[in-house]
């Protein structure tokens, strides 16, 4: 029976591997039947892939084991998945995938969300390996080992039922009583490293804890490259909605402005943001109200159009122009990180209509929600503004 292994790249999925080459005896199987499978986001900081390549795949390579890296192909499941390597003999490991996480969020104009299921991670690589797995499996049944550690018993109850009888889950870390310190020491003593957590540079789980925060922000300090990814994604973001931000609806640029290293790193950041090409876009959301209280919005319609593109001095300069000659009666022009003429902002009252003219980074794509002109036409015959006059 094949046994299939989806690893994760960190700390408690590498201690696995480890410890299954180093102790036979803590495996019930034969290394030929095993099958090593990576979901390449596109992501990763470029650490993990020097982690996997310099300690990891050595491992893989000496005992011949079967190692597939795979990523989605493009934004929709219709494309399918790219295997990025399907080797005995890894050497390099793939974290630039196809087609990444980011992409997905600069095309849109906004940040990974926090809440609820993390569907980030279900799309880009839960659903990614569990059709590699259909298809390297055959149908036939297997085993599906996870690297849940002993703290992680919430998650491993949930995943058992999942794709029975023929996926047979297993759980080593459990069974064997590791916690994640335990395994980092593992890893120490095997390799002298520090094995990092294995995220997406974006990641807002990385940032949604004082813990997080601690680990994260100084690696973006040692790491501008890295750290532009996530800033120029909020920027834009926060261009096209106000109340968007990598940390729970905080901005990750004001994080930054405390930490040692910080406001320089954030000044290296302008001048990245000076050389991108630049675009006036056409933002409007139309608010749907909650049927049972009209002061309360429901789900809402966007629409986000490129009306103009340029360098950013030019960009910025045009909506200033536009703002100072040609600004319509009852619009207000805001200036200060982001630049937006607002020509209808969000009432007390739902529905209602919401739009501006945002400066950014012309990175997202024109994208208009298939509802958008229904609820636009709903919202503009809306309530009017609450008067205290």
């Amino acid at each position: 029976m094949k046994v299939v292994f989806g690893f994760g790249m960190g700390v408690d999925s590498a201690a696995i591997l480890v410890e299954w080459l180093d102790n036979p005896d803590s495996r019930t199987f034969d290394l030929k039947d095993l099958i090593v499978v990576i979901a390449q986001t596109g992501d990763e900081w470029l650490e993990t892939g020097w982690l996997i390549e310099m300690f990891i795949f050595p491992l893989l390579r000496a005992h011949g084991i079967r190692t597939i890296q795979v990523a989605r192909a493009s934004n929709s499941q219709r494309d399918g998945i790219v295997i990025l390597d399907d080797t005995t003999q890894p050497t390099t490991c793939y974290i630039q995938g196809a087609y990444r996480l980011s992409d997905e969020n600069f095309e849109v104009a906004t940040v990974p969300q926090t809440g609820g299921i993390r569907k980030c991670s279900l799309k880009a690589k839960g659903w990614s390996l569990d059709t590699l797995i259909a298809d390297i499996t055959g149908g036939e049944p297997f085993v599906h080992v996870i690297g849940f550690e002993v703290n992680e018993l919430g998650r491993m109850m949930r995943d058992m039922p999942l794709g029975l009888p023929g996926r047979i889950p297993a759980y080593p870390l459990t069974g064997w009583g590791w916690d994640r310190d335990f395994c980092e020491q593992l890893l120490w003593k095997k390799f002298q490293v520090k094995w990092i957590k294995s995220a997406c540079v974006q990641c807002p789980y990385a940032l949604a804890s004082t813990a997080g925060l601690a680990r994260t922000l100084p690696r973006y300090v040692a790491s501008p490259y890295e750290a532009f990814k996530p800033l120029t994604m909020e920027y834009l973001s926060v261009a096209a909605n106000p109340r968007q931000g990598l940390i729970g609806g905080r901005q990750l640029y004001d994080a930054l402005l405390d930490v040692e290293g910080g406001p320089e790193l954030l000044a290296e950041f302008q001048e990245h943001l000076n050389c991108m090409p630049w675009a006036i876009y056409d933002v409007r959301r139309a608010f749907r109200a909650k049927a049972d209280d009209m002061m309360k919005p429901a789900n809402a319609a966007r629409s986000m159009t490129r009306i103009a593109t340029g360098d950013r001095a030019d960009i910025v300069g045009l909506l200033d122009y536009m703002a100072n000659h040609h600004l319509p009666p009852g619009a207000r022009y805001e200036i200060g990180r982001h630049q937006r003429v607002w020509l209808h902002e969000r009432n007390i009252y739902y529905p209602c209509p919401e739009q501006a003219f945002v400066t950014g980074p012309a990175l997202a794509i024109d994208k208009t929600n298939k509802t958008f002109a229904e609820a636009w036409e709903e919202a503009l015959k809306g309530p009017s503004q609450l008067s205290f006059v």
